[in-house]
């Protein structure tokens, strides 16, 4: 971690948020349930800048806030989300990833995906930055910062959570009281 002002609560999340990391790698799908609260979520951000340390450190700092393109909701479709994961990247995984608080104390990883498609063995290189929420000893949101149009152009068929995601970020650009701007 990358501030020396971490509270014990930020502690606890880290552990929290790393095990998610090492269990989406070890494609453990128990281990991630382990770390998910009931009501968690998991929000896909278009954001350029996840690609440039300016664009990472404007990201943590808030004034970079990308364009939510899927809308993950509830334990069970952020599993089948993960689980489809599992299938469609051989291997799975992050490297110089880096683990930061921002200056109000919340999580993020910083990452970039050393992963292949299972189908094609096509590279794929995308680099994210993911905010963990955490409550209880639970993860209740993950916002996750990227080049949304890189994951797009793969090609991959989405699975019924993932176009359920898709079509609930839809409604958050058109509603007057959702934000399709805040990762909240």
């Amino acid at each position: 971690m990358n501030d020396q002002r971490a509270t014990p609560a930020t502690r606890t999340g880290l552990a929290i948020a790393q095990e998610f990391i090492r269990a989406v790698e070890a494609k453990d799908i128990e281990a991630v349930a382990r770390t998910l609260a009931g009501d968690a979520r998991q929000l896909f951000m278009h954001a350029q800048g996840a690609t440039a340390p300016d664009g990472v450190a404007d990201i943590i700092a808030g004034r970079t806030r990308g364009v939510c393109v899927a809308d993950v909701k509830g334990k069970s479709e952020v599993l089948a989300y993960t689980s489809a994961l599992f299938d469609k990247f051989a291997p799975l995984r992050w490297r110089d990833h880096a683990w930061r608080v921002s200056p109000g104390g919340e999580l993020f990883f910083h990452g970039v995906g050393d992963m292949a498609v299972a189908r094609t063995g096509r590279p794929y290189r995308n680099t994210y930055v993911t905010r963990f929420d955490i409550d209880n000893g639970r993860i209740v949101l993950m916002a996750e910062y990227g080049n949304a149009l890189m994951y797009a152009g793969l090609g991959v068929r989405p699975n019924g959570a993932e176009f359920r995601a898709l079509l609930r970020a839809v409604g958050r650009m058109l509603s007057p009281r959702l934000s399709a701007r805040s990762g909240r």
